[in-house]
């Protein structure tokens, strides 16, 4: 087996073990022997320190800390594509020719890409774990700079924060929806990503208060399902931006949230 080949699947062997056991031990316990002896039972291939260190890895501690950087890797694409197609049928059925049509797109926008996103994330079983090795990687800042770790953890924000600044761009571009001065898509973008991690966490200790919000945001004032994250987004979104004008006339109203 070539070196890298041999580098890569000792790193998704740690990784996989690091996800199965969690985070009690950090990576203390993703030994060198244990891994080796798990890549000689699950893929028949024997290994041993001499076939490493100094080859692959420097010690120990650099493999550990790889495989902690490879757990950053950023993997909620599918989230982010749930996230868009939902905002695409909301939009593809709004009444974007008036100013109160284009707001009410906004809020329902909002809603169901909000919706889409965290059941999408919700159903990974090791999405809290990633959070919380997400969490040890951020706490190691700013001693840690220039290690796989520290790159490993900007790079997943960076990436967490460029696709919502894709998404909400896309759907400002469509509705008609201007940036407040001095704001920015990226700082809106950072607050959502900070509310994608809030809200997991208070989802997993009491749902009973993070889901199932009734709010009269649909036709005819209709109540409408809503969670704590789209909550909190959407009253962001005004905060942050409002309806361009139309026709020479100012639309953005109030910067609360509720479109009624």
């Amino acid at each position: 087996m070539r070196r890298r080949e041999l580098q890569e699947l000792l790193t998704q062997v740690g990784l996989d073990m690091l996800l199965e056991e969690g985070l009690a031990h950090g990576t203390e316990r993703i030994t060198f022997k244990r891994v080796f002896d798990r890549a000689a039972v699950e893929h028949g291939v024997r290994v041993s320190n001499a076939s490493v260190i100094g080859r692959i890895w420097a010690d120990m501690a650099e493999f550990q800390a790889e495989v902690l950087a490879a757990a950053l890797v950023n993997d909620d694409r599918d989230g982010m594509e749930e996230t868009l197609l939902a905002a695409a049928r909301v939009l593809t059925d709004a009444d974007l020719a008036t100013p109160m049509g284009r707001r009410r797109a906004a809020v329902e926008v909002v809603r169901v890409a909000c919706e889409a996103y965290t059941d999408t994330v919700t159903r990974d079983p090791r999405a809290d774990l990633k959070m919380g090795l997400r969490g040890l990687a951020v706490s190691h800042l700013p001693a840690e700079e220039g290690t796989p770790t520290a790159d490993g953890i900007r790079t997943t924000y960076e990436e967490y924060a460029s696709r919502w600044d894709y998404v909400l761009t896309q759907a400002f571009t469509v509705i008609g929806i201007r940036l407040r001065p001095g704001l920015s898509i990226r700082q809106l973008s950072m607050l959502a990503v900070s509310l994608t991690e809030g809200f997991a966490v208070w989802d997993r200790l009491d749902p009973t208060m993070t889901r199932h919000i009734l709010r009269p945001t649909g036709p005819d004032g209709d109540k409408q399902e809503w969670n704590l994250f789209s909550l909190g987004l959407e009253s962001l979104v005004w905060q942050f931006a409002e309806l361009e004008e139309a026709d020479g006339v100012d639309v953005g109203g109030p910067a609360a949230g509720n479109p009624e």
